[in-house]
């Protein structure tokens, strides 16, 4: 039923908490690459404690966590980008399609995660058919 509302093909039902999941799914996309791109982009619309973590866990690792609007940033040519994470239904609650923002990243050979409500899948698209990577979060 995960993989359903995920509308990806692998799914992980553990103990984490969103915040956590998603500072994992952080560390996920930087061993991707074995350290040669440290830089994460997080949207500044994820939720605050979810931001402290990700940054808490990224110090010790050397990950530059950039902080922004992710849509008003580029990401197709950086060549130093590990990935990008976003939420789904944001802070404010805005639920928006990351399709092209997918396509965005993964031009310049990043991931793209998602930390979502995973039953808000059920009034959207999946992150899998937005193009995420990873989707995580908590139910």
């Amino acid at each position: 039923m995960v993989c359903e509302l995920t509308g990806l093909p692998v799914a992980n039902a553990s103990l984490l908490d969103e915040s956590t999941a998603a500072a994992e799914a952080m560390f996920m996309i930087y061993n991707i690459y074995g350290g040669r791109r440290n830089t994460v982009f997080v949207s500044d619309k994820v939720f605050p404690q979810t931001l402290a973590l990700i940054k808490t866990r990224a110090e010790p690792l050397g990950i530059n966590v950039v902080v922004g609007d992710p849509e008003s940033e580029d990401f197709s040519d950086n060549k130093d980008l590990c990935g990008v994470i976003v939420q789904n239904p944001d802070v404010n609650g805005k639920i928006t399609d990351w399709s092209d923002k997918s396509d965005e990243v993964h031009k310049s050979k990043g991931h793209m995660v998602i930390v979502q409500d995973i039953l808000s899948s059920t009034l959207h698209k999946t992150p899998g058919e937005m193009g995420a990577d990873i989707s995580c979060g908590s139910t």
